[in-house]
């Protein structure tokens, strides 16, 4: 089975789509797919990256001037026809899946935008929202079968494998790939202004964070503080923090599963509906946006929170009750499957 894989990720947005497409480029290897990525150079781009991972990545020019180029420039680098493709860009919808379709037989497009029409077959999009049944009813074909909330929400092999003790007071602050807002310096800031003996952190931070130095010259006085980069062990990290301090977005599901209590920080537009709700089921607590923040609130909020035991076991079971362990990415690849094998019985 060959599978594509249409994303790109730049220094401001798009490192969580090049990671959930792993996600799913991995468990789909494992079903004995042949998988490819298809990805533009511009700046700030995980290539290199997704490389490493043991892919194949076909490159294309750093500007994209409309969906129907961006299209051409890609079927120019395809050399083979595809049983899938998956596409994962919000630049990117109808115009393009429709030319794609001659050299892709099935179409899955993840999204969470929800405002563009899309010719697919499958529709992942994981968030979590009140309205989730009915936003996409007029954006995609009648018989494309959606798959709508957390349950199907790309999460990596050890996030079903890992498990730690909770440690007293500890935080884990991510917030996300490039943390265009750096608030990862606020938040080392609020933690200096707590007692060193009484909290330890782990900060985590993208390959793509531009702060990185400075964020690294700010730990160095901080024995308590420790710093990751582009890691691998997310689920490990979660599982033995206290209390998170991040961003929403794809997070909101990993930390979920981990029944892990949050103050999210919404540092985009579409974070701030699934985020907002998540708040009002008791699953996470929104603290706003990202320009509302400061290292004193930062302070504040972690030291109430972590004062209140009760209320943050309340938390994590709300949260880890939003993902069955059997849910996930193992539930999305078995649907992509048996929609394969239904277009190709054959083949099943």
């Amino acid at each position: 089975m060959q599978v594509l894989f249409r994303t790109d990720a730049s220094v401001t947005l798009g490192s969580g789509h090049v990671m959930r497409c792993l996600t799913l480029a991995k468990a789909l290897t494992q079903q004995g797919a042949n998988c490819h990525f298809i990805c533009r150079k511009i700046n700030g781009n995980l290539i290199d990256f997704i490389h490493q991972q043991g892919f194949t990545v076909l490159v294309l020019p750093a500007q994209l001037t409309s969906e129907q180029e961006d299209a051409h420039q890609t079927l120019v680098q395809l050399q083979q026809h595809y049983q899938l493709l998956v596409l994962d860009h919000y630049e990117l919808g109808y115009a393009f899946c429709q030319r794609l379709r001659q050299r892709c037989k099935t179409v899955l497009v993840i999204d969470d935008l929800a405002n563009r029409s899309h010719d697919c077959d499958l529709l992942l999009d994981q968030n979590l929202l009140p309205n989730a049944d009915a936003r996409y009813t007029a954006l995609v074909p009648p018989n494309c079968k959606q798959l709508l909330g957390p349950h199907y929400a790309l999460l990596r092999d050890e996030f079903y494998q890992t498990s730690a003790s909770r440690q007293q007071n500890h935080i884990l602050v991510s917030f996300g790939g490039s943390d265009e807002h750096n608030l990862t310096a606020l938040a080392i800031n609020a933690i200096k202004q707590l007692k060193p003996e009484q909290v330890t952190a782990d900060i985590v931070i993208g390959a793509n964070n531009p702060w990185r130095a400075d964020i690294t010259q700010q730990l160095a006085c901080l024995p308590n503080v420790q710093l990751h980069v582009q890691c691998n062990y997310m689920a490990t990290l979660m599982y033995r923090a206290r209390l998170m301090l991040g961003a929403g977005g794809a997070s909101h599901w990993e930390r979920c599963i981990c029944g892990l209590p949050g103050l999210v920080v919404t540092v985009a537009e579409n974070q701030q509906a699934t985020t907002a709700y998540l708040d009002h089921l008791g699953a996470c607590v929104w603290l706003g946006q990202a320009a509302e923040m400061s290292a004193e609130f930062f302070a504040e909020q972690l030291c109430y929170y972590l004062s209140q035991p009760a209320l943050l076991d309340s938390m994590g079971q709300t949260a880890a009750g939003l993902i069955p362990a059997a849910a996930g990415t193992p539930l999305v690849v078995e649907t992509i499957m048996n929609t394969l094998n239904n277009e190709h019985p054959e083949r099943g």
